[in-house]
């Protein structure tokens, strides 16, 4: 069963996106919205391959993202699934948090 891995970075994104999302919308909405953030985690690696996920080498080597909700997981594939390097919010520039 191929497994995700979750970096410092990313988690610390996660913590972030958390406190924010508790001050603006509540204690529910964060765990409904966190809980999202985590299928997808799971769902990707089953489905690194996913067709709506962008290449994004460019800004990143290696990398892909994909879109959940407001904010995007940008990965890489390895042998036991995705390594999760960041979780970002759409309109932020990539290339400042790399």
């Amino acid at each position: 069963m191929p497994k995700f891995k979750v970096s410092q970075k990313a988690e610390d994104d996660l913590i972030e996106i958390g406190i924010f999302t508790k001050n603006k919308w509540g204690i529910n909405q964060r765990d409904r919205y966190l809980d999202d953030i985590d299928k997808r985690f799971r769902w990707l690696a089953d489905n690194p391959d996913y067709s709506s996920s962008k290449n994004i080498s460019h800004v990143v080597l290696g990398c892909f993202s994909l879109l959940v909700n407001e904010h995007v997981i940008i990965y890489k594939k390895f042998s036991y699934g995705v390594r999760i390097i960041r979780v970002l919010n759409q309109t932020m520039d990539f290339k400042r948090h790399f």
